[in-house]
């Protein structure tokens, strides 16, 4: 007896949808004789709504049924938020590739092709009910109470125009994605046409894109917002990504991009004054992770269940644009910057600066030239091995970067020296400029694979046409030697040229 009802206590409910009377009371048979409850449809638009009004534990589909066939049938059930965690079997007398990958695709969680015994049915409804259902999802509000579906094929057909509708919005994002592939190999042209598209679907304001690697953030501004606004935007933008960066990351020195119209960052509309809803997701190409995307709105519950949806098919394809436009950067970039730093390279820092003398001297404006070069640097990588000496390389041009303009021209001029052009400085401008430079790297603390290390740099500058300079070959020479003077008088310091004290 006991044996009995421990038996009835697990007996599950198999959901049948065979259009063949024979093939039913064949399956039937099978599934009772290992103590199973069946329920019987006859066509796809019956199962699903048996589906709804039975909440069965297991749902065998055959694929050639009338009215809906299985592939339809099981598209729509693994849709649906209410239904989409009861594992689908399809059962078809079909064993071509292509029918299981079309299966398959729909969400079905096992194929069982029909032989004359059905052996393979038993096991696969036993190993679906042993594995379990998986996670019922969030169901929206507007789901809620609508537990027992309405009879009839229009209520499910409805659904179904309802599921071709999304799925053709959906595939009209991907490709609008997709297609910004061609437009540009700028990396800040394609990320913000990526947000641009996003946009246009969400309530996102602002919407940004940190590529890890190049320690690059991209803003881009939708809708007018409050400068408090646009300020969050970015903390937050970081704040999403900190858990892909090692703890100690300096975060204020990564380079911001922004595609911001004037006037587009104003503080007179209230509504737009506070970020009320966040969303972020992960960019993956090749494997790893190379950025963060981050979308905000002054709207609370802004991004519904429908639209993470959304960002979770579009994830892809928005990858796969990033990725293209980062490495055509890249592949620029590599001709005319140091690989290490990511500085100018002494080449391209020498037609720069061929173009800025000739156009300084022909509006008769200013430039100066400021040149760097770390103290002891032979003695650190002696001591501490050459990876340190990298380490400091890379962190010294943050630093610099952090002290001079965005119009300013950094180039790493050659080992541990870099140059800083300055278009439209005077001389004591110039040098005020680099003693700040000094300054701050005197104070930083150099995070290396050894350790905190300290540092100091010596620096000369010289300037047009304050200097008696007729040419930029001349006003590298009047910089060098002024270098050359303050690693003479004891480094750490600044010395301008032409000052012989």
């Amino acid at each position: 007896m006991m044996e009995a009802a421990e038996k009835q206590e697990k007996r599950h409910r198999i959901l049948i949808a065979e259009d063949s009377a024979t093939q039913r009371q064949i399956i039937t048979m099978v599934l009772k004789r290992e103590g199973h409850e069946v329920v019987i449809a006859k066509d796809g638009i019956e199962a699903v709504t048996q589906v709804y009004q039975e909440s069965p534990d297991v749902v065998v589909l055959d694929i050639e049924m009338p009215k809906m066939n299985g592939y339809q049938v099981c598209r729509l059930l693994k849709e649906d938020q209410r239904t989409a965690h009861i594992p689908v079997i399809m059962l078809t007398s079909r064993d071509q590739e292509t029918d299981k990958f079309w299966g398959l695709k729909t969400g079905a969680d096992r194929y069982v092709t029909k032989d004359f015994q059905l052996t393979g049915l038993a096991a696969a409804v036993q190993e679906m009910i042993e594995k379990g259902p998986g996670p019922l999802g969030p169901i929206p509000m507007e789901l809620h109470g609508q537990h027992d579906m309405e009879s009839g094929d229009v209520d499910v057909l409805s659904r179904v125009n309802d599921l071709l509708d999304r799925k053709l919005y959906e595939a009209t994002v991907i490709n609008e994605i997709s297609k910004l592939n061609t437009l540009s190999e700028d990396s800040a042209v394609t990320i913000s046409s990526v947000l641009s598209v996003l946009a246009k679907v969400t309530d996102c304001y602002v919407g940004s894109v940190l590529l890890l690697e190049e320690k690059e953030l991209y803003l881009h501004v939708d809708t007018r917002v409050g400068k408090d606004y646009y300020d969050d935007s970015q903390s937050s933008a970081l704040h999403e990504a900190k858990g892909y960066f090692p703890p100690a990351t300096n975060f204020s020195q990564f380079n911001v991009i922004s595609d911001a119209e004037p006037g587009a960052i104003e503080g007179d509309e209230p509504e737009c004054r506070t970020i009320r809803s966040i969303v972020s997701l992960p960019l993956r190409a090749r494997g790893e992770v190379i950025g963060v995307m981050t979308l905000n709105s002054p709207k609370t519950d802004a991004f519904t269940e429908d639209i993470h949806q959304v960002l979770k098919i579009i994830e892809y394809p928005a990858s796969v644009v990033v990725d293209n436009a980062r490495l055509h950067e890249r592949t620029k970039r590599m001709a005319v910057t140091d690989g290490l730093t990511r500085l100018y390279n002494h080449r391209h820092f020498y037609e720069l600066l061929e173009q800025e003398f000739h156009r300084t001297k022909r509006y008769q404006s200013s430039v100066a030239l400021v040149m760097i070069d770390i103290d002891f640097f032979k003695q650190i990588n002696d001591t501490y091995g050459h990876q340190v000496g990298d380490d400091i390389l890379k962190e010294l041009a943050l630093v610099v970067r952090g002290q001079v303009r965005e119009v300013d021209i950094l180039a790493r001029y050659g080992g541990e020296e870099f140059a800083a052009l300055l278009p439209q400085t005077s001389l004591d401008q110039a040098q005020v400029v680099a003693e700040r430079i000094r300054e701050a790297v005197e104070k930083n603390e150099f995070s290396t694979s050894k350790g905190i290390i300290k540092i100091t740099v010596s620096l000369g500058v010289a300037g047009y046409p304050e200097m008696d300079i007729h040419s930029q070959v001349e006003l590298v020479q009047q910089a060098d030697s002024a270098l050359y003077r303050a690693k003479e008088a004891g480094k750490n310091r600044v010395v301008v040229g032409g000052d012989e004290t």
